[in-house]
């Protein structure tokens, strides 16, 4: 029976998960003997890249020439960035995380004498658009794999919790990570896993938590200077490194002691967790009013739920617990254990239910995607607007037709398509709150009438990618959508070629 692998490409650590002999999902260590390994990238002066947990050691003194959180970029069409000759992108980062994670875990399998590992599921945050989707899918094929499907961070953790105490429940997955926020609002019912809503901010994570503490920190021993400053500096990651020492620490206690040194001055002290809470309470207000307009948009609007299940490493901060068992009355559910790992448990669970080697009681019902898409329109006030025809609280996989769209004019033989892409999950939105994917001409060559009929088709697949094509007088217009950033077929094989050889 083929082996069924899981990665969770995490923003700051990423994980790989199998289903063990006995059914059950279980995290192969890396080779530094870790469940899990820090997604940086080092590049040495050298030319030659280091991943994991020797570029996130090189932070301290060559900041400058690291690449952290770049999961943060994936959607970010103006990032920019080289080190000496080498451009830097979020799709080829990301493939070399990969790639170390699957490299360590065949390094493990081989001393064990089991076959390498070239199919699994990755997953994304629920809040990942098309475009993101795209780019983690090309990123795992430059790493050599084979991605059979991209997985919803929140609905692989259920799936690791599985159908145990979650039966007949409606319970909210609450991801807090190291960079980015994931909700979702879910339901089991006869061992089948929906999504009622699902929503999360991919600018908000445990880092947040250390650059407040390291502002407060600067300010308090009166330096004159914010993270702003100074976070190009070599010695930054040094400073970051020592405040998630000190936020980690203050999870396990009421007060931890900091050092850190800026300007060859050394910076030394002790900081209480309630001081740490108090100048961090904003950053974790954010996640709740998150949560409120994940509930606001849900299929059931005012559900109530039934249990809370923390995931992601920051979730060990005392101060989420005690924040949502003030908003919510009901059980919150953290594994010791569990948090930075169920997610990539998950994805291999999803990945056995593909490959059909495994008999898992949890099915994937309706799931939903973050975004909605639309179509340009004239109303009939003359204003420009974006009519969605999939929205983000449409079922993931979609297929549907819409008929309403007509000519504007007497006498048109073409029309503007326009496809936008948005996070709105109305009808309508302003053209200047959507963001334009790509405009095509439907023309048919000859005039028709003022209301002539133009016919719109959208399918979403299951890992989120959308297909949007529009027909008129027997002629169709399709679009592929295609991103700034992402490679052609061509040039992923070619990347793939060069990174097959190298250990990174």
């Amino acid at each position: 029976m083929e082996a069924a692998f899981g990665i969770d490409l995490g923003t700051t650590n990423s994980c790989i998960a199998v289903i063990g002999e006995d059914g059950l999902p279980q995290v192969i260590k890396n080779l530094d003997d870790e469940f899990t390994t820090p997604s940086v990238v080092c590049y040495g002066d050298d030319g030659e890249c280091y991943v994991g947990v020797e570029a996130k050691r090189s932070m301290n003194v060559e900041y400058d020439r690291i690449v952290a959180f770049i999961k943060r970029e994936m959607s970010n069409e103006k990032y920019d960035r080289k080190i000496d000759d080498i451009e830097i992108t979020p799709v080829a980062t990301s493939a070399l995380i990969l790639k170390k994670v699957v490299d360590d875990a065949n390094e493990q399998r081989r001393m064990e004498g089991l076959p390498e590992i070239h199919k699994a599921v990755v997953t994304v945050p629920a809040y990942f658009g098309n475009m993101e989707c795209e780019l983690t899918k090309q990123a795992g094929q430059i790493a050599g794999l084979e991605v059979l499907d991209l997985l919803n961070e929140p609905t692989a953790a259920a799936l690791s919790y599985g159908i145990k105490g979650l039966e007949g429940k409606t319970f909210m997955i609450y991801d807090l990570g190291g960079g980015t926020f994931d909700v979702s609002i879910m339901r089991m019912k006869n061992g089948v896993l929906d999504t009622l809503a699902t929503d999360g901010d991919h600018h908000l994570g445990g880092i947040d938590w250390d650059i407040a503490l390291l502002d407060y920190l600067l300010m308090s021993n009166d330096l004159g200077i914010a993270y702003e400053d100074i976070k190009k500096d070599s010695g930054t990651g040094h400073i970051l490194n020592q405040m998630e020492i000190c936020k980690k620490n203050l999870s396990k206690s009421d007060k931890a002691p900091y050092k850190f040194k800026y300007n060859r001055k050394q910076i030394t002290g002790d900081i209480s967790r309630s001081v740490f809470e108090e100048l961090t309470e904003d950053l974790l207000e954010r996640t709740i009013d998150i949560i409120h307009h994940a509930q606001k948009i849900s299929r059931e609007p005012g559900v109530k739920i039934d249990e809370i299940i923390l995931v992601g490493g920051s979730s060990y901060m005392p101060m989420v617990k005690k924040k949502l068992q003030k908003e919510f009355s009901c059980p919150i559910r953290l594994d010791n254990l569990e948090p930075d790992r169920a997610v990539a448990k998950g994805a291999a669970i999803h990945a056995a239910n593909i490959l059909g080697s495994t008999k898992s009681k949890v099915k994937i019902g309706t799931d939903l995607a973050s975004r909605s898409y639309g179509v340009r329109c004239i109303s009939p006030e003359g204003k420009l607007h974006v009519w969605n025809i999939i929205k983000r609280t449409d079922d993931l996989v979609y297929e549907g037709k819409y008929s309403g769209f007509c000519t504007s004019d007497d006498n048109q033989t073409s029309v503007i398509i326009a496809i936008y892409e948005n996070i709105s999950e109305k009808d309508s939105m302003d053209v200047d709150k959507c963001t334009l994917i790509e405009e095509k001409v439907l023309s048919w060559g000859f005039p028709v009438p003022k209301g002539t009929t133009v016919y719109s088709f959208v399918s979403r697949n299951s890992d989120g990618t959308v297909r949007i094509w529009l027909e008129c007088q027997n002629k169709k217009v399709d679009f592929e959508i295609k991103y700034r950033g992402m490679y052609s077929e061509d040039e992923v094989e070619r990347m793939r070629k060069d990174l097959s050889g190298k250990r990174v």
